[in-house]
């Protein structure tokens, strides 16, 4: 219900025109760039490593410099993993030692014999703070390719992604047209979403609907998934028809306007992801990868 009554989360999906150094990077180099980030999250293991690799990704945000209703909904999103990231492992710790306090102790009628008590584990809560930068990094690292890249060049960086020339022709090597397309689609129907839950909870507040308590807010979702549904649906229909208006898959080989080539500044950043990601994995070789309780 939060993510519906915020109007600044619905910025986080949207792509953010401008003329930054990151908005002119070629889409190729930014998804590589994703890729290093998204293994990095994974082979790391150390408290330090994630944090640097969760920083690494913030210089990217001051230069780009976004509104600040996308900043709002980014520290949102940091603020709720870490949220929940930090007390589920408190409370769920598997190589826990001793507590730092109860929280329901084994005695309580039901719940103490059912779960053999609660108790919130201090060093569950560090390892559950430092497995959050796995998340974030990742998170950031996407958040900023979605935010500077547009929809169109997305879906191109994706069908066009390597091309080699072979006996006089050029091959495209890349994943489908249509699978780039609705990876991009579903992308950009997020933004879409939130604002018809907006529309349907303001309706039916207007209606006399109160959510006042979170009891009233979780029985105000069921008379919103059905509307949300069939709008959806709607929006899809219309999508559809008009890809096909379009001559959608018309031809197997498409024509496309803009051409992608690396420049000096491409090269530049695809220096920096290869040795980001390579320093990364040695740095796993050697000794820092792997999931270890503290």
């Amino acid at each position: 219900m939060i993510l519906m009554e915020d109007p600044y989360l619905k910025s986080l999906f949207r792509y953010e025109q401008k003329d930054s150094l990151l908005h002119r990077l070629d889409p190729r180099v930014k998804l590589l760039w994703l890729f290093g980030i998204s293994v990095l999250s994974v082979v790391f293991g150390t408290p330090d490593l994630l944090a640097i690799l969760f920083i690494s990704t913030l210089p990217f945000w001051f230069i780009l410099k976004p509104s600040k209703s996308r900043i709002k909904a980014i520290l949102i999103i940091f603020g709720s993993v870490l949220l929940s990231f930090t007390v589920s492992q408190a409370l769920f710790y598997y190589w826990a030692k001793e507590p730092l306090f109860t929280l329901i102790p084994s005695s309580f009628p039901l719940v103490g014999p059912l779960t053999g008590g609660i108790y919130f584990y201090a060093d569950g809560a560090i390892y559950g703070l430092y497995q959050s930068f796995r998340v974030m990094a990742c998170l950031s690292a996407a958040m900023l390719v979605i935010a500077t890249t547009h929809p169109g060049m997305l879906i191109d960086a994706f069908v066009r992604f390597f091309e080699i020339r072979i006996a006089g022709k050029n091959y495209r090597i890349g994943i489908p047209y249509e699978i780039a397309f609705m990876v991009s689609s579903a992308v950009s129907f997020a933004p879409t979403m939130l604002e018809e839950s907006s529309v349907i909870l303001n309706a039916m507040q207007a209606r006399g609907l109160e959510l006042k308590d979170i009891r009233r807010k979780a029985k105000a979702l069921k008379y919103i998934l059905v509307p949300l549904v069939v709008n959806i649906l709607r929006a899809g229909r219309k999508l559809a028809i008009a890809a096909d208006t379009r001559g959608f898959r018309a031809n197997r080989h498409r024509t496309y306007v803009n051409e992608l080539k690396l420049k000096r500044s491409d090269y530049i950043f695809l220096i920096y992801t290869i040795l980001l990601t390579s320093g990364g994995l040695y740095l796993s070789y050697m000794g820092f990868g792997g999931t270890v309780p503290v």
